[in-house]
């Protein structure tokens, strides 16, 4: 197996982190026009790559490198989307997929390959307990005290294709920012995680952890609060509540908001103070019982894409529609 990694965020560190071996083939960049010339530059780095390596079958999350590349060496390609509003990346990169994977609650639709509908979120492939296990240590090495409550508060920066057209701030100001996290600061300790300069107030509360202990600490929080669209869902699936913050929905949050309440998205930081309250009036035995169920009514995602590219080609047919584990209807068991 060969990993290709774009220099994105903390992708590299945490491929170091767990020896994983890896090449760069491409990095994020933060205009329309630098995307457009690095997809070129970064086609020709993968494909450079899978063809020096010999590689017979590739399997992305919807990067258009690795698509172009498995069809001009005439492999096969499968892609893993569930962002709805990443039209640009879609649009690139869905014609030249032999399948694309979705979680059954994507509501785009999907015009190019065959469209495999998977009963699960992305985040259960390295979060269900049967691959991850929190470590505890994680509070001792952020200076918590025991049964001290936290919350962690995220900032992300609006570079990826699917943030065109969305202002950085479109859900508040600096000064909305500070407000958020004086609020929070009254009955948590606060850690904010950014990928943007932070407000002098705030920089005290910038969170100063190796990332590969962030779902750590993350299992144990109380509160998760951000425009981070994947770590709301991570903290769904990991059994805390989750605030979303954007002007824009995500198929996988709804869902995860309507059929077992684990978070809400809201569009504006003022808005998020008042959502605390009703969410801390919920036990905590509540919040595990809603895990409890997502994880019982979801697939085991790995297992499923690890059986689809293991009996390729055959496999693209049987995990067709009738091959999903259909979704029960937990809507009865979910408290109104």
């Amino acid at each position: 197996m060969e990993v290709l990694a774009r220099q994105k965020e903390v992708a590299l560190q945490l491929l170091q982190a767990y020896a994983i071996p890896y090449e760069v083939v491409g990095r994020s960049r933060p205009t329309l026009l630098w995307k457009g010339i690095g997809l070129f530059l970064d086609d020709l780095r993968v494909l450079r790559v899978a063809r020096r390596k010999g590689i017979e079958f590739m399997l992305s999350t919807g990067i258009p490198g690795s698509e172009h590349a498995s069809r001009v060496l005439g492999v096969p390609h499968v892609a893993l989307i569930d962002t709805e509003i990443a039209v640009l990346g879609r649009l690139l990169a869905e014609p030249f997929s032999d399948a694309v994977c979705t979680p059954q609650c994507f509501r785009g639709e999907v015009r190019s390959g065959r469209h495999i509908r998977i009963n699960g979120y992305l985040e259960l492939m390295y979060l269900r307990p049967n691959y991850f296990r929190p470590d505890a240590s994680v509070l001792d090495q952020v200076g918590l005290s025991p049964g001290e409550r936290y919350a962690i508060v995220r900032f992300s920066s609006s570079d990826s294709s699917h943030d065109l057209g969305y202002a950085r701030n479109a859900v508040g100001s600096d000064e909305d920012r500070c407000e958020l996290v004086k609020g929070l600061s009254k009955s948590y300790r606060v850690f904010v995680v950014t990928e943007t300069v932070l407000p002098q107030s705030l920089k005290s509360c910038r969170l100063n952890l190796p990332p590969e202990r962030f779902h750590d600490l993350l299992a144990f929080a109380d509160l998760y609060v951000g425009e981070g669209a994947t770590t709301a869902s991570e903290a769904g699936v990991l059994g805390v509540p989750w605030i979303y913050l954007s002007k824009s929905r995500r198929g996988y949050l709804d869902d995860q908001e309507e059929r077992y309440g684990t978070g809400r998205t809201v569009n504006s930081l003022k808005e998020v103070l008042p959502v605390v309250e009703s969410l801390v009036a919920i036990p905590r035995s509540e919040w595990a019982r809603r895990r409890e169920l997502l994880l019982e009514t979801t697939v085991d995602v790995t297992r499923f894409v690890v059986d689809l590219v293991d009996g390729w080609p055959e496999s693209r047919g049987q995990h067709d529609e009738q091959s999903m584990i259909l979704r029960q209807d937990v809507r009865g068991g979910q408290p109104g």
